[in-house]
């Protein structure tokens, strides 16, 4: 018992520089219980999923059902030389998953902290666990290159939007400042009309008053 406690122990402190950590555990397949192992990893599972599928399918071919993943002759050397039962199942959050593993050297023999294949287990893991890591970093860099394009479409956009405007400003300042010039030319023409106005009017005024004279001259010879 002290001896698979020091098993996992020092597992747990050989992989802290690698910041992942393995755990010994159980789950369950259809109607049976596995003993195996897992980890956790901050990787939303939709994506893990996917990571996992094609990391495996190296060992032989992958039946994959609601995330859970079995190769039936699993062809992993650093684990066993023979070929084995290989059952792993993945679950998660939004932003955390689960990747359990289970590997039977056959007969239900159980590959444990204390079994010769262990060393294996702790490669094929941290190895997917770097996988994954590097996927989302990839994943996480095309996301901030999405979101820099957005952003530079956006800004772009606003620079055109800005170029119209000031393009339909100068329109408007152009009809405007023809506006004002046609309404300075139209004042002068009043102005000079009013001033012709004003001496039609004192010449009809005279006129006027020449034929009020007529008049009264008229009237007086008789």
């Amino acid at each position: 018992m002290k001896k698979i406690f020091l098993i996992t122990y020092c597992l747990t402190i050989s992989l802290l520089s690698y910041s992942q950590t393995i755990l010994s555990g159980s789950e369950i397949f259809g109607k049976d219980r596995k003993e195996g192992f897992y980890m956790n990893i901050n990787i939303e599972d939709k994506f893990l999923k996917k990571d996992w599928e094609g990391f495996v399918s190296k060992y032989g071919g992958v039946n994959q059902n609601k995330g859970v993943y079995m190769i039936q002759s699993a062809k992993i050397r650093d684990i066993s030389p023979d070929p084995i039962i290989f059952q792993s199942k993945i679950t998660g959050e939004k932003s955390k998953s689960t990747v359990f593993c289970a590997f039977d050297t056959g007969g239900g023999n159980m590959i444990s902290a204390n079994t010769e294949g262990f060393g294996g287990v702790q490669n094929l893991m941290k190895d997917f666990y770097a996988y994954a890591m590097h996927n989302e970093d990839i994943r996480l860099a095309q996301k901030d290159a999405g979101e820099a394009k957005k952003n530079l479409d956006r800004v772009e956009k606003t620079g055109d939007r800005i170029v119209k405007d000031i393009e339909r400003n100068k329109r408007e300042k152009e009809n405007l400042l023809k506006k004002i010039e046609e309404n300075r030319l139209e004042l002068e023409q009043l102005l000079k009309d009013q001033t012709s106005n004003l001496q039609d009017i004192e010449n009809a005024k005279v006129a006027l008053e020449e034929k009020k004279r007529s008049i009264q001259v008229v009237k007086e010879k008789n």
